[in-house]
């Protein structure tokens, strides 16, 4: 059999779950997700190689290039909004030889950084997203 409560001050209580309502919104989502990706970003600009430059095209590529080019980019098309936030770590453009250098060609070995830097500060980043909500749930549970 249940028992029966009362609710003495039901204004506070939709108000606090209004509250609430904020952390679960989409800036909070993105929030929460940029600070994951910036964890990995660190880890992989870390990890990142530094070749010996070159030119190609007329393009100078100077020592370092695609350590300074690894970006923090979102995905509109993987991303639904208010429900999930895809954020990628990536590099620009400019960089367009990453991809040879993570995953190799038929004339040289791989030197992958990017899914080791993803493997190493994958728990981190998790801890860093929930922080973000974690910090959102208190300061709306104090009317902030």
């Amino acid at each position: 059999m249940a028992s029966k409560f009362t609710i003495e001050n039901p204004t506070a209580l939709t108000d606090y779950l209004d509250r609430l309502e904020t952390v679960g919104s989409e800036s909070v989502l993105r929030q929460a997700a940029v600070a994951g990706a910036r964890v990995i970003h660190a880890e992989v600009q870390l990890r990142a190689p530094i070749g010996a430059g070159y030119e190609r095209k007329g393009t100078q590529h100077a020592p370092g290039t695609l350590k300074r080019s690894v970006l923090i980019a979102y995905d509109q098309e993987s991303s639904v909004a208010g429900h999930v936030a895809v954020y990628l770590v990536t590099w620009s453009k400019e960089a367009f030889y990453g991809r040879f250098v993570e995953f190799g060609t038929s004339h040289s070995t791989a030197k992958p950084f990017l899914r080791p830097g993803y493997e190493a500060k994958k728990q981190a980043a998790s801890e860093a997203m929930i922080q973000v909500i974690q910090q959102k749930a208190e300061e709306a549970a104090r009317g902030k």
